[in-house]
């Protein structure tokens, strides 16, 4: 078994191969005082107790290390900010979705949309949790709406 642990502030994921299914999960990530462990793209906080095969069956898991359960997102789109609270486990795909719709932007149109950090020509990978984009001490984010460069030609 595979598992990908992300933590607050560290967007690339700590990877554990060939994980033995009996391995509990305490054994592989640290938790500090009130810090929470959320499976990527689910609220519930899971106990760090069981093992990877209780936690995730036969695939590869996904967990973020966190001590915020709410983020405070703020997205810059031409000029105009619109903000909004996520779970820190929540993937970024779902927050471009959610800032997409604040502005109230036509699908069409927000085709070609991603998020970067504010002030980073870096595209955030969509199957990350936001909160490992949140600066470990801080429950707040702020991102940038942008299009891709189109190729001109």
């Amino acid at each position: 078994m595979r598992v990908h642990a992300y933590s607050a502030g560290s967007p690339a994921a700590v990877t554990y191969p060939d994980t033995a299914p009996e391995t509990k999960l305490a054994t592989l990530v640290e938790v500090g005082v009130d810090e929470h462990v959320f499976r990527v793209g689910s609220e519930v906080e899971i106990d760090v107790g069981l093992t990877v095969a209780e936690l995730f069956d036969e695939g590869s898991g996904h967990v973020l290390v966190h001590h915020c359960r709410q983020i405070a997102v703020t997205v810059s789109y031409v000029g105009n900010e619109q903000s909004f609270e996520v779970h820190p486990s929540a993937h970024v795909k779902a927050v471009l979705k959610r800032a997409i719709k604040a502005f109230d932007i036509d699908p069409t149109a927000a085709a070609d949309l991603v998020l970067r950090s504010s002030g980073s020509s870096d595209d955030l990978p969509p199957n990350s949790p936001i909160g490992a984009f949140v600066a470990r001490g801080t429950c707040a984010v702020h991102l940038d709406l942008v299009h891709l460069v189109r190729p001109q030609g």
